[in-house]
């Protein structure tokens, strides 16, 4: 399993409608081929950035068939009118679980 994190930053004062385009943007993300969860979670300290944080059965799943996808576009179209830059995307695995185990 793979997470993504997306980090994106959203022009001042759009916060609200970010999140209710989000609400039902968000179906497209987890209507992709191999994607497990997703959730939008915003900063406490700076109320512009928000992480979309998803779990994907594979990196290609991201990489590849989410990337290359309606899903994306439908996504992005919803969503990108927020963005004060483009999103930060990083990819990441679990090295430990909230038990210590591999």
């Amino acid at each position: 399993m793979i997470l993504t994190i997306a980090e994106i930053r959203v022009r001042a004062g759009c916060g609200d409608a970010f999140v209710a385009a989000s609400r039902g943007a968000i179906e497209h993300i987890l209507s992709s081929p191999g994607c497990r969860s997703a959730k939008l979670t915003r900063s406490l300290e700076d109320p512009c950035r928000y992480l979309v944080i998803t779990e994907w059965d594979s990196l290609e799943s991201h990489t590849q068939q989410f990337y290359y996808s309606e899903h994306l576009v439908n996504w992005r179209s919803a969503v990108s009118e927020y963005f004060d830059d483009p999103p930060m995307v990083e990819h990441v695995s679990e090295v430990l679980d909230a038990r210590g185990e591999l």
